[in-house]
Formats: C-alpha cells, structure tokens, sequence
C-alpha cells in the first residue's frame, strides 16, 4: 500500500468514526423515554440518564407539581451538598466560589432542550500528507 493509498483509506476511516459519533451523540440525547401505567393512571419520562424530567399522575396533578417540586428542590440541595464537599476538598472559601447553585429545570417533554449548533469544519478534502514533505 502506497503512503497515498494509507492515507486515502485512513481518512475513509476517520470520516465514518465522525459520522458515526455524530449519529451516536444524537442518538444518545434522544434516548429519554415515557413510560404509561396499564391503566394510564401514571406516566413518567425519563431523561437519557434517567433523570426523572415529567411525572402524571391522573386525576391528581396537584400531587405531580408537588412531587416535582420536591425534587427540583433536592436536585438544589444536592447541587449544594457537592459544592460544599468540593470546597473541604479544596480548601476554597465561600467567596471564591460563585455560591449561587441553582440547578435549571430539566426540558420538558413537550420542548426538548435545544442544543446550540456548532459549526464544524469539514477536513475531509484537505490534505494531511504533502509529497513535498511539509
């Protein structure tokens, strides 16, 4: 195999590798699910990581917000507890540190987080290697 042909089918390679992590990195961040009791009396959605983002509960969605008001709150408190772990590891005071720890909400269901669109530069056609030797 020539270096032109090694290279040729080494960028082959690399290109599939990105478009197969793209593919991935979409698919991944779609992967949360919702989830239906039998009798529809319950539904849930999940993030990717399993992070509780909707609760319904039928007949009873006063006990919903409750429920998820809970937990923002302990996702709050949890942010805190780590912070305040990381500053006795750290030795860091409370002013060196921004100290406010609010957690945003997760999307809902309905509105999916948008993600920012990044614009990524296509290097398949540029060459790496140069016969001139650089």
């Amino acid at each position: 195999m020539t270096p032109d042909e090694w290279l040729a089918d080494f960028e082959a390679k690399t290109a599939e590798l990105q478009r197969n992590a793209a593919a991935f990195r979409r698919n991944i961040e779609s992967a949360g699910t919702t989830v239906t009791t039998e009798d529809k009396s319950v539904t849930v959605t999940v993030a990717p990581n399993g992070a509780l983002l909707d609760l319904k509960i039928e007949g009873n969605t006063e006990l919903s917000a409750k429920i998820l008001g809970l937990m923002k709150s302990a996702r709050e408190q949890a942010a805190t507890n780590v912070l305040d772990e990381f500053r006795q590891v750290t030795g860091s005071h409370a002013n060196e540190l921004d100290t406010d720890v609010s957690v945003p909400a997760p999307p809902s269901p309905e509105q999916p987080k948008a993600q920012p669109q990044r614009e990524e530069e296509d290097f398949s056609e540029t060459a790496v290697y140069r016969k001139d030797g650089w």
